[in-house]
């Protein structure tokens, strides 16, 4: 087929993609495409072009046959998506015509908070910089509500030597259980980043009645960055970075996807082995010192936790093991379990995520809602670190560049989820 051939090049022009620079990485005339496959030839097409083809980034993956695909593709390889997206009739549009048009006023609003004294500081309902969320966090230690005792602690060092930091909520006696949450393992995912903020602010301060009842009754460990090297990358270099930013042995491309190198099932389903695809599993399972920091801490807690919640974004998606498919071959996921068990909570939290406000979020085990896929933090929470309820969220939205307007509702909706979440699970 068309397809096909035209994918036979992809080796050669992705051998020379190496997304470094030394000033902040402008992507003009990049286009992004919304396709809805509408064949399982077309679903397979998207399969592929996602695994192979290092030059296509897509934001919103290929899930199933009639679900929006969202791909950008650069301008010297547009010709060439869309004649293989017509030899299977995809039905697509263009979902951001210039990316560099956003860009620009997302930037120009960043850079103007620099010329203003009053919004320098760290804003909770605002994007902020690595340093700022570190030095908020700092403070936050001192600034929890009387009979919480509250930690920054880091558990470990990232490739560029930065701290990987937790902060830590408890309240005094023997035998409490735990919630743990982490975001930005995707270093471009900054709503995901901001919206774990917001509810650790409100854990800690006691923001309402429920903040105060699952600080009385758990304790909380909260990562809001994961992947520090690459957040800062996203600030300093290109916002739409990815992965962390390691430096890929015999290649001139960095960085592994740090959602797909964790040691469980690692390299079986949904991964690149290409240094240069955003969806590298790396050198082997736990390569990277992200990935092996998370998987320590998750380890020492495991007996301890309740729950872990991976935030992502975007895509309104409630998700929860496995990843995988059966034997890791073929189209049927592998359930855990409890998989009822686990779809019972996710209902119950999906519910009220929706509640929120009238919107819609798909819900079940991941290969099932998206793809398949393996070494994702969820996946080894449950399968190596033994806890039982172990999810992944894709927050709202439609694009990385977010408004920042949509903080407030996106942690509206989480926080909700949260509450249905820990009611629903009772232990």
């Amino acid at each position: 087929m068309l397809w096909t051939l035209l994918l036979a090049v992809v080796g050669l022009v992705g051998a020379f993609h190496a997304p470094l620079s030394l000033t902040t990485k402008r992507y003009d005339g990049y286009k992004v495409l919304n396709v809805i496959p509408v064949s399982q030839e077309a679903l397979d097409m998207l399969h592929h072009i996602m695994l192979n083809d290092v030059s296509i980034d897509f934001w919103q993956e290929p899930t199933k046959i009639g679900a929006e695909v969202h791909m950008m593709v650069p301008p010297e390889q547009i010709a060439r998506i869309e004649d293989m997206l017509n030899d299977v009739n995809v039905v697509y549009k263009t979902h951001v015509e210039d990316v560099q048009d956003i860009l620009t006023p997302m930037w120009n609003e960043i850079d103007s908070r620099s010329m203003n004294p009053e919004k320098q500081a760290f804003n909770i309902d605002d994007f902020n910089t690595l340093d700022d969320i570190n030095s908020w966090l700092a403070s936050m230690v001192g600034n929890c509500r009387a009979g919480l005792t509250c930690q920054l602690y880091s558990i470990g060092n990232s490739y560029e030597g930065r701290p990987i930091n937790v902060f830590k909520i408890s309240k005094a006696g023997a035998g409490r259980k735990a919630y743990w949450i982490d975001a930005t393992i995707h270093a471009r995912e900054w709503i995901a980043t901001a919206t774990v903020l917001k509810t650790l602010n409100q854990l800690a301060v006691g923001g309402n009645a429920n903040a105060v009842a699952l600080t009385d009754a758990y304790d909380w460990y909260i990562l809001p960055v994961m992947n520090p090297d690459g957040y800062e990358y996203t600030w300093t270099n290109d916002r739409l970075w990815r992965k962390n930013r390691r430096p890929n042995s015999g290649s001139a491309c960095f960085g592994t996807d740090l959602n797909r190198n964790f040691n469980f099932r690692w390299g079986t389903d949904g991964v690149s082995f290409l240094p240069c695809s955003d969806l590298f599993c790396g050198t082997s399972g736990g390569s990277e010192p992200e990935t092996q920091n998370v998987q320590n801490e998750l380890n020492r807690l495991g007996s301890t936790l309740v729950s872990t919640i991976t935030v992502h974004a975007y895509g309104n998606m409630w998700m929860f093991p496995w990843g995988n498919t059966v034997n890791f071959a073929g189209t049927t996921c592998q359930r855990a379990d409890d998989h009822a068990e686990l779809m019972r909570v996710s209902d119950a939290t999906a519910n009220a995520i929706q509640a929120t406000y009238n919107t819609r979020w798909d819900r079940g085990n991941s290969c099932e809602v998206i793809y398949a896929t393996s070494g994702g933090t969820d996946d080894y929470a449950k399968g190596a670190a033994g806890v039982k309820y172990a999810f992944c969220p894709e927050l709202r939205g439609n694009n990385f560049v977010i408004a920042a307007s949509q903080i407030p509702l996106s942690f509206n909706e989480f926080w909700n989820g949260i509450v249905a979440l820990s009611n629903s699970i009772g232990a």
